[in-house]
């Protein structure tokens, strides 16, 4: 199975330090360096682990550009050959979902702010559009790459510190592919954040990521979303959207333009990020 991984970069075990465990999910994220550098280093137990799957995360990132873009340097694998790793640029600060969970509190009654099941969203306004914006950037990166992600949703997006300025790094590119439309087998996306034409009939493009990019806006402005079946997550994002049109009009209007069922009717990303810097001016008037 290793040989099939022969033509990307192999970096000996010996040359990398694995430290602590910073993040868990289908596998682990370890904090690590390798020529003196942080990295994250993702480990796979050798006989369980997905090849292909593997291969097409190397693929996607061993050649990035953008620095919004998670760069994956190379792989290596212990002396018995019973773990493989991934080694990765290290991210210094938590994932969106963390990030959104930090801008909660129980005790006040503004009725400005968002109440769910977590307690009182006190994210401020400022803050929601510059992630937002960060956001977009990010996926305009990706676009201009030729990727199309298939799972964006907060977890698979993580915020880095650089300086004074914070934005996001999209991760996690085992469900990429670079082509405009992939006809698939299986659902990729993930519940409540999956577009129409991939949960009915698995197919995957560029807009399948500008309606995960509308729901995400709508998680970033009212701190949470359902995770549920497709319906009952569409019917609970239409009623926070509900919430934001009282909220902020001109915002709704184009997350509305994001989730559209036709996916021919949403904008991509370089028409979003025009509309959405229109709103931007339009709100620091």
């Amino acid at each position: 199975m290793l040989e099939q991984l022969s033509k990307y970069t192999f970096i000996v075990y010996e040359d990398i330090k694995i430290g602590e465990l910073i993040a868990t999910g289908n596998v682990g994220v370890y904090k690590g360096e390798y020529n003196n550098n942080n990295v994250a280093i993702k480990g796979y137990e050798y006989s369980l682990c997905n090849i292909d799957t593997i291969k097409k995360e190397i693929n996607i990132g061993h050649n990035l550009k953008s620095e919004r873009l998670m760069k994956i340097y190379g792989y290596s694998y212990n002396k018995d050959q019973t773990c493989l790793y991934l080694i990765m640029e290290y991210i210094n600060s938590c994932d969106l979902h963390d990030y959104i969970g930090q801008y909660y509190e129980r005790i006040t009654s503004d009725k400005h702010l968002y109440v769910n099941d977590y307690g009182c969203y006190l994210m401020p306004y400022d803050t929601k559009r510059s992630i937002i914006s960060s956001l977009l950037k990010a996926i305009r990166s990706m676009y201009r790459e030729n990727i199309i992600h298939g799972d964006l949703k907060p977890p698979n997006l993580s915020i880095h510190r650089k300086d004074n300025e914070i934005y996001l790094k999209v991760i996690d590119y085992g469900t990429c592919h670079k082509s405009n439309m992939t006809q698939l087998d299986y659902c990729c996306g993930t519940d409540g954040y999956v577009s129409p034409e991939m949960n009915e009939k698995y197919i995957l493009t560029h807009k399948s990521d500008i309606y995960a990019v509308g729901v995400i806006m709508t998680e970033i402005w009212c701190g949470s979303i359902k995770y549920d079946d497709y319906k009952g997550a569409r019917n609970y994002l239409l009623k926070l959207l509900r919430i934001i049109k009282n909220d902020d009009p001109d915002l709704e209007k184009i997350i509305k333009k994001c989730i559209e069922i036709n996916p021919d009717k949403r904008p991509d990303i370089y028409k979003l990020i025009k509309i959405f810097t229109k709103y931007l001016d339009y709100k620091t008037r």
